[in-house]
């Protein structure tokens, strides 16, 4: 019976976090369309694991990102990281006023500002795959468009990614991470969407989520699963089976 704990993430965890991520998703599809073996510049997996550490350490200072990871106690190792997850909460009014001026921009200066963000990634990083799995997961949320039943999508949780150690799998870990989410967002009084793999599929369906769209991230099967708030009997709040049948 492991003991497990959950807590926010610290800098020092970084290093282990990323480490796990990758080795989580070093097979998948994805992983193997953005880490190409013609692009690699570092030996082994290097590459990538400076692109996580970059990319959490930077997250990690960022109000709106909340890292979270689980930890247990291993046999001569002490306490270990054995999942790790990042969360968005809702976005803040100046986030939206952002995006609302994204929309207005034309193509043209959408594309400039694409070149730019596309000129600060590392080289090792294929920007073709990453532009192409952007789109289908773009994709994927116009489908879910009238599942989300007039919900601004920016208004509620989102898990961004989660990862689990693969000598840890079974035991509750990324229920518990899925949780922690879930709390906020009752809290928040607001719904969750996450973008789910084969992998998390059944979870999250046990957790109460519905799959309201399927598509597809370089050959990988993805899937959008939606669980609105729902105050429960005791309260006068609109349920989530009554919004169902507006």
């Amino acid at each position: 019976m492991h003991s497990l704990r959950l807590r926010p993430a610290r800098d020092e965890d970084v290093p282990a976090m990323a480490a796990l991520e990758v080795a989580a998703f070093l097979d998948s599809p994805m992983h193997r369309a953005m880490f190409p073996k013609r692009l690699r510049i570092k030996p082994g997996i290097q590459d990538q694991l400076e692109w996580n550490i970059s990319r959490m350490r930077k997250g990690l200072s960022d109000p709106n990102l909340h890292h979270i990871v689980v930890l247990t106690e291993a046999p001569e190792k002490g306490e270990i990281i054995v999942g790790c997850a990042e969360w968005s909460a809702p976005a803040a009014e100046e986030c939206e006023a952002g995006e609302d001026e994204e929309e207005g921009k034309t193509n043209e200066e959408k594309a400039k500002d694409m070149e730019l963000r596309l000129a600060r990634l590392p080289p090792f990083l294929d920007k073709g795959a990453l532009l192409d799995a952007n789109d289908e997961v773009m994709e994927l949320i116009e489908k879910s468009k009238d599942a989300f039943q007039g919900e601004n999508r920016h208004k509620m949780w989102t898990l961004n990614s989660i990862s689990v150690d693969g000598d840890y799998r079974g035991i509750g870990i990324g229920k518990m991470m899925t949780r922690w989410g879930m709390e906020r967002a009752d809290h928040d009084k607001t719904g969750i969407w996450i973008i789910s793999s084969s992998l998390g599929q059944q979870l999250y369906k046990s957790l109460g989520f519905r799959q309201v769209a399927e598509g597809s991230r370089m050959g990988e099967p993805q899937y959008l699963m939606l669980k609105f708030y729902d105050p429960g009997p005791e309260h006068n709040g609109t349920s989530t089976a009554a919004r169902g049948a507006r």
